[in-house]
């Protein structure tokens, strides 16, 4: 595993508005994070396979909580060609060289891993990985997990909504008042949204339009959970009904039936 110097993944004080602070105030590592929820005594396993995962970027971004459901569920068999509507990709810096790359990828190959299907893509990424891109799981109603290479800047961790074609502009307005901040990148069918930035890693949010013959399937096993202020004055302007499930976290969920989690900024991810 590559080596580098350790920066501090630390929030900033959230007593001001976004347009208040500063880009660098305004950021904050763990504004988005991700709840899976697995079987009973599958979820330290789970938990292992992704901070190992992760590590490969920083050693400090805990942006993963696993915990466990009371029962087992039974789960329907869902289709192979089904997309999940959530995904998590790498991308790597090549620098650190190609065996660094391939290692993680060979990782992803092996249990609690899954391989769950694989895209074609214009041209090769780099001449020892296929002209291809893989993706994984680790459970079912888990996100998609895959790695790509950075031939320059930092590396990054990009959480990637993939939406209905027909919803995308509504879930792009409503991510917009979730997060409080529009994207740094805007297209047709695809946007970014800065989420953190370091000397070594750039944390991500995007939203990916697919095409009109392609329906996103939530993932059941995972919440996407933000952090919020002013809760009270959101939860009016949302399109859903959002109930508060715990002690400073609200639930609602997108115009695709993402369910996701709002924390009020005064709480901790822990």
């Amino acid at each position: 595993m590559k080596h580098r110097t350790k920066v501090v993944l630390t929030a900033p004080s959230l007593g001001t508005s976004v347009s208040e602070l500063s880009v660098e105030e305004a950021q904050d590592p763990f504004l988005v994070s991700i709840h899976i929820i697995a079987d009973p005594g599958e979820s330290r396993p789970l938990q292992e396979a992704i901070d190992k995962v992760l590590a490969w970027i920083h050693p400090d971004l805990q942006l993963f909580r696993v915990s466990e459901r009371r029962a087992s569920r039974r789960r329907r068999k869902a289709p192979k060609v089904a997309q999940p509507a959530l995904a998590v990709v790498l991308f790597l810096q090549e620098e650190y060289g190609e065996e660094q790359i391939l290692q993680l990828h060979r990782t992803l190959q092996r249990p609690p891993w899954h391989h769950h299907h694989t895209e074609r893509v214009p041209s090769r990424f780099l001449p020892y990985l296929p002209c291809s891109q893989e993706f994984f799981t680790l459970a079912p109603g888990t996100p998609l997990w895959a790695i790509r290479p950075v031939h320059y800047g930092k590396e990054i961790v990009r959480f990637t909504i993939y939406c209905r074609h027909d919803n995308y502009a509504d879930i792009l307005k409503f991510y917009e008042l979730i997060l409080r901040r529009s994207p740094s990148q805007r297209k047709t069918d695809f946007c970014i949204f800065p989420i953190f930035s370091s000397l070594d890693v750039d944390i991500q949010f995007s939203l990916k339009r697919l095409p009109c013959d392609q329906t996103p399937v939530p993932t059941d096993s995972s919440v996407l959970e933000f952090r919020v202020k002013d809760i009270g004055e959101l939860v009016p302007l949302l399109p859903n009904p959002c109930r508060p499930i715990s002690e400073g976290r609200w639930q609602t969920e997108d115009h695709d039936g993402n369910k996701i989690l709002l924390q009020a900024s005064n709480g901790r991810f822990l």
